[in-house]
């Protein structure tokens, strides 16, 4: 059986990927006459809203588990002027970029990915920092100067099997608050929870035996 489910409505098609959501809640909070849980029957209602509201709010979905189609002539999402990956305070790593994973489409801008080490459905969070007490805030200093790399230009996210994600290409990388600690077009960011020198990578991921492919 597939994790990724259509539904379809008059205006819009939104398509849901439940291997990627980590139960941020915001569709659930946003637009509750669309997103019905625990109901019998399908949970999404695209016709409950109109299709200017809803697709805004599949915008803001952080695991990109929510996309959307318009069919009423709309604009679908467009990809972000500048690639940024948000530290986020004691959770996963906010993708917001026109970004390949392991060089493949991922068929959205957003992204949720652990870096924890905790995670059962690694590179995506699936909300196991919580349980795991993981904790984490970026500390590294804002910096002044804004960034002069190439704009409109994509990244790729590597996933090294039992070690850390590889960027490549322009990037700004982003503390809780939205500050930018880091321009960069190539850096190696943990994703197994144990560095000491979090966000980056220190090689901890070998020291502890992490496993994820």
């Amino acid at each position: 059986m597939t994790d990724k489910k259509s539904y379809e409505g008059k205006q819009i098609t939104i398509c849901f990927d439940a291997k990627r959501c980590f139960g941020a809640g915001k569709c659930v909070k946003g637009l509750p006459d669309v997103f019905r849980v625990n109901t019998a029957g399908p949970w999404i209602h695209p016709d409950a809203a109109n299709a200017d509201a809803l697709a805004a709010l599949c915008d803001t979905c952080p695991s990109g588990a929510l996309t959307y189609k318009r069919t009423d002539g709309g604009a679908d999402e467009t990809k972000p002027e500048i690639n940024t990956i948000t530290i986020e305070d004691d959770g996963p790593l906010s993708v917001h970029a026109d970004f390949t994973l392991n060089h493949e489409d991922t068929g959205c801008y957003r992204a949720a990915l652990c870096r924890c080490g905790a995670s059962k459905n690694k590179p995506w969070c699936d909300g196991a920092h919580s349980d795991a007490g993981f904790q984490d805030s970026c500390s590294k200093p804002v910096v002044a100067t804004p960034s002069s790399q190439p704009r409109g230009l994509p990244v790729n996210i590597q996933a090294f099997t039992n070690g850390p994600l590889l960027i490549e290409g322009p990037c700004e990388i982003r503390n809780h608050q939205g500050e930018p600690v880091i321009y960069t077009e190539r850096t190696v960011l943990c994703r197994c929870g144990a560095s000491k020198n979090k966000p980056w990578c220190d090689a901890s991921h070998a020291a502890i035996g992490f496993k994820a492919e």
